[in-house]
């Protein structure tokens, strides 16, 4: 079978982990119970699971933990950190194909700070190279859209699209920094960055990170009453946070098995 059919099978099974996903289930079973009219006792204690896990994802606290945990020890790197390096390499996030969007329309949240930040050093120091790594999920080209976002920036930049994870990615940039002790920038999000370098480290590379996208600055509470009452835009933030430590898991655990195989 096809690398593209191992790759969506582990995303879908990550995906049943996430707070939405269990909580759907959750309910689905309850609702199965009260069907057939049978497990009042456990139906009754899944619900309860259900309104729980909701309530902690869809309010801040929770998600602002989670993210606080994975961002705290993210620093900016310092001007004589990037005087060093010699490329400027984004991960890449979602880009959207759909028709009718705007340029920057096509870019996630997550990517467009990513990128932009990558364009603004690089407008600093014109003499670094530019490279987006990682392409769209679902197969089709997104490097048109990053060097029309280029040509807007009137930077130099290059794409490379065949990593479709964070583990696909961290294997190209082993294989393209072989021949080389250049030192680089890594753009990604502040809570991508334990897993990103988790992974960077077990392959032997030292990346300067520059962490963007600081979502527990986005989930701080107010502790006004308005930070009690659900939110979906908070279980979007907390499946977030949940797949960066699922992924760490998984990564952490097929590693420890790799070393017996």
């Amino acid at each position: 079978m096809s690398t593209d059919f191992y790759f969506n099978l582990k995303k879908f099974f990550l995906s049943l982990l996430y707070p939405s996903s269990v909580i759907f289930i959750f309910l689905l079973i309850v609702s199965i119970y009260v069907v057939l009219g049978k497990r009042r006792g456990r139906r009754r204690f899944l619900l309860f699971v259900a309104l729980f896990l909701y309530y902690i994802s869809s309010t801040p606290f929770f998600p602002y933990l989670l993210f606080k945990y994975l961002e705290r020890k993210q620093q900016i790197p310092s001007l004589e950190q990037i005087k060093t390096a010699k490329y400027l390499i984004v991960l890449n996030g979602k880009v959207y194909n759909h028709k009718n969007l705007s340029l920057e329309e096509r870019f996630s949240r997550e990517t467009l700070v990513r990128v932009l930040k990558a364009i603004e050093i690089k407008k600093q120091f014109p003499q670094k190279e530019l490279l987006i790594l990682g392409g769209s999920s679902n197969g089709e080209s997104v490097s048109q859209y990053f060097q029309a976002l280029a040509y807007k920036w009137e930077v130099n930049l290059k794409t490379i699209e065949d990593p479709k994870d964070t583990f696909e990615s961290v294997k190209y940039l082993k294989k393209f920094l072989s021949q080389s002790n250049e030192s680089f920038i890594l753009f990604t999000s502040a809570y991508h960055i334990p897993r990103t370098s988790y992974l960077m480290e077990k392959e032997g590379l030292r990346p300067i990170f520059y962490p963007t996208n600081y979502n527990y600055k986005l989930c701080k509470p107010s502790f006004s009453i308005w930070s009690f009452i659900p939110d979906d835009i908070y279980i979007t933030f907390t499946n977030m946070a949940v797949h960066e430590y699922l992924g760490l898991f998984f990564y952490k655990l097929k590693y420890f098995i790799g070393r017996f195989l």
